[in-house]
């Protein structure tokens, strides 16, 4: 038994097609897709796969795919609770300018908590952010340039750590402190929240488990075979640090 990663460039569909007809025509094969940038349409090239396979951190709503995902909605709606629970009202939204799967469920999240607690999602708190580090300072204080003080909210939830970090650097550039005037939770629990200034309170994801539990269910879809497909979601917990004020 081998184990191979394969790395493939969606970008072109008709170029990616041969590869992946290669690696799914082999019935003794088995696969684990990453899913996490995967559209539709890419989803598409492994339909009907004679290679056994499971879908990790992404979801198919038009092929029946094996997968295992993160609770992102549940995990959201739960972090804005917390930011609600400290006393904030005005909570502004940090999302990446590449919309993948896990983004939008977690969008939808932020906007149920504050439904549910009867407040506004306001579309002037929605910055959109481009999803590298360097990428989110950059444009978070282009979008800081055009407001007042007096026009930011009291806190953010941002889509991953990434975004969160690199807008925390603007924000204190711009004279705006951290968790003193804009409180900040981010997503992920990369290492890089737990060192920046201050610490990040994030959402922690467990990524060893989650590939583990797509293994194992691969393993056992092998060796019992089933006529139906199953998605798994893994839940988050909150890692509570230094970038949050309670009110």
């Amino acid at each position: 038994m081998s184990t191979s990663f394969v790395t493939l460039d969606f970008s072109d569909l008709d170029a990616v097609r041969p590869q992946v007809e290669g690696l799914i025509a082999d019935p003794s094969a088995a696969i684990v897709l990453m899913g996490t940038e995967l559209g539709e349409e890419d989803y598409a090239l492994f339909a009907n796969a004679a290679a056994h396979l499971i879908v990790l951190d992404g979801w198919s709503d038009r092929q029946y795919f094996d997968a295992v995902v993160i609770a992102n909605t549940d995990s959201v709606l739960r972090a804005v609770d917390y930011l609600i629970e400290k006393g904030h009202r005005q909570i502004g939204y940090l999302a990446g300018d590449l919309r993948i799967r896990n983004f939008k469920d977690r969008e939808r999240g932020y906007r149920q908590a504050l439904e549910d607690a009867d407040l506004e999602a306001n579309p002037t708190w929605h910055v959109t952010l481009g999803t590298t580090l360097e990428g989110a300072y950059r444009d978070m204080g282009a979008w800081l340039d055009g407001v007042s003080r007096d026009d930011l909210p009291t806190a953010f939830f941002a889509e991953n750590d990434v975004l969160a970090v690199g807008a925390m650097r603007a924000l204190n550039e711009h004279g705006i402190r951290v968790p003193e005037d804009v409180s900040i939770i981010g997503f992920d629990d990369l290492s890089l929240g737990a060192f920046s200034n201050p610490p990040l309170t994030t959402v922690h994801v467990p990524k060893h488990e989650v590939g583990e539990i797509a293994v194992r269910r691969l393993v056992g879809n092998i060796r019992n075979p089933k006529s139906y497909t199953c998605k798994t979601a893994v839940s988050t917990y909150f890692v509570e640090r230094q970038s949050v004020r309670e009110l």
